[in-house]
């Protein structure tokens, strides 16, 4: 079983099925390693899932409650780990954020990228250049290149994903 970092750019676009914008064929052939492989993100990721959710619920209205309690359920029942650092640590990516010219918490997933020496899933294409001037490979292992050009991947139709962990099993 392989690894990936998850960026919360390509989970996010999970919460908007058939929104051409966020539903495509990139975030769905992720979702469906997912099937397979397990995503590790850092602590960020839930912060930043969660205002995702807060925003397009309650300012944007572009969800309505049923599609957030499917998409958390959803992310419930998926390999997703969190890999927990340190406060200094954490603090610390400032200066990544600085070289880059980012945000920490992009910075956040291209550390763990480069201490775990895993393929990066993202939809940001700042962070993906960033990632590759870094030597961090974007497509994950095993799958089409289109992955990491987020361009058209064959994927299974929307629905036909069968997760290999019950939701009561998800690790953090």
């Amino acid at each position: 079983m392989a690894e990936f970092v998850l960026d919360a750019s390509v989970a996010i676009s999970w919460c908007f099925p058939g929104d051409p914008a966020e539903d495509t064929p990139y975030s769905r052939a992720v979702l469906s390693r997912l099937a397979v492989d397990d995503a590790i993100v850092p602590e960020i990721w839930a912060f930043e899932i969660a205002n995702n959710i807060f925003v397009s619920y309650s300012r944007r209205k572009r969800i309505s409650e049923r599609q957030v309690r499917e998409y958390l359920d959803l992310l419930k029942a998926l390999p997703i780990r969190v890999e927990a650092r340190s406060m200094i640590e954490n603090i610390d990516l400032e200066s990544l954020a600085r070289r880059r010219n980012f945000a920490a918490y992009d910075a956040a997933y291209l550390r763990l990228a480069q201490r775990m020496n895993l393929p990066l899933a993202t939809t940001d294409g700042t962070l993906r250049d960033a990632a590759l001037s870094e030597g961090i490979a974007l497509n994950l292992s095993g799958s089409s290149p289109a992955l990491a050009t987020n361009t058209r991947a064959e994927t299974p139709p929307r629905g036909s994903l069968r997760l290999r962990r019950p939701p009561d099993r998800i690790r953090s």
